[in-house]
């Protein structure tokens, strides 16, 4: 029978176990599904997937017992949970290549926002973007018992993606970072401000705020990231490094915690 996406859903299981899978450390898997239709902003390339060859195309061109079933994959450099470089927003920035990977792991906090909606439907002036205020910083650090620390990675919860993804809502309209939100954490040495929403930026704020803060202060930023409710108020180790595109303005990537003590225990490093 030809493979195709629908008969090759089955969970893949090793011959000999699962037991083979166990034993590893628990992770939280912040990546959203890229599929063909999935939710794109309207200035990049949407994502298709179309099949390349099926195992009894292989077979009959190639003569062999055996055949090979691939897609191809035609997708933006921002598609889905992805990681920008500066050279996106910064036409002096580096490309993702040239962009030390430290960047993209480390050590990370995940703030509670969810308070922060969003707002419309006048469009936003410079600075002026839910996430708008310094003091909402500081009282979700205070929950989280937590302080920034130079190098952080810090990713906020906005409990918005995860509620309306896939849904046009979640596209179109998004709460984000204002300039002071996201320079305040610039300023305490941030290295990436993630987030659950399709962006950065409150996505009636067409000055682009979050990312012009990134800008100004050499750093990246990383969007469409889900389950963070699973992570607020901890400090926990991110994963997320883009692939080795040579010349990339950004990058898909396969994002995921490893959770550490809850903030505030004894446990807690």
């Amino acid at each position: 029978m030809t493979t195709t996406p629908d008969t090759a859903a089955r969970q893949q299981s090793p011959l000999l176990g699962d037991r083979l899978l166990e034993n590893r450390q628990p992770i939280v898997d912040l990546t959203r599904p890229v599929y063909e239709g999935m939710p794109m902003w309207f200035g990049h390339q949407r994502t298709f997937t179309p099949v390349n060859q099926t195992h009894e195309q292989f077979k009959a061109m190639y003569g062999t017992k055996d055949g090979f079933y691939a897609r191809n994959l035609v997708i933006s450099e921002h598609a889905g949970t992805h990681a920008d470089a500066t050279i996106e927003y910064d036409p002096d920035g580096a490309t993702i290549d040239n962009t030390p990977l430290a960047y993209y792991y480390g050590s990370a906090v995940c703030l509670d926002l969810s308070h922060v909606k969003f707002e419309g439907p006048e469009p936003m002036t410079h600075g002026s973007a839910g996430f708008e205020d310094v003091e909402i910083a500081e009282r979700a650090l205070a929950e989280a018992g937590e302080e920034i620390r130079p190098g952080d990675i810090v990713l906020a919860w906005f409990d918005y993606g995860d509620r309306w993804f896939p849904e046009r809502k979640y596209i179109d309209e998004n709460p984000g970072f204002s300039w002071e939100g996201a320079e305040y954490l610039a300023k305490k040495g941030v290295v990436n401000i993630g987030t659950d929403c399709n962006a950065i930026d409150n996505s009636l704020d067409n000055s682009f705020a979050g990312h012009m803060v990134c800008k100004k202060y050499g750093i990246v930023n990383t969007e469409h990231l889900q389950n963070l409710g699973q992570l607020v108020n901890t400090r926990f180790d991110y994963f997320g490094l883009p692939l080795h595109l040579v010349g990339g303005t950004g990058s898909p990537i396969r994002a995921v915690a490893i959770p550490r003590a809850r903030l505030g225990s004894p446990e807690t490093p």
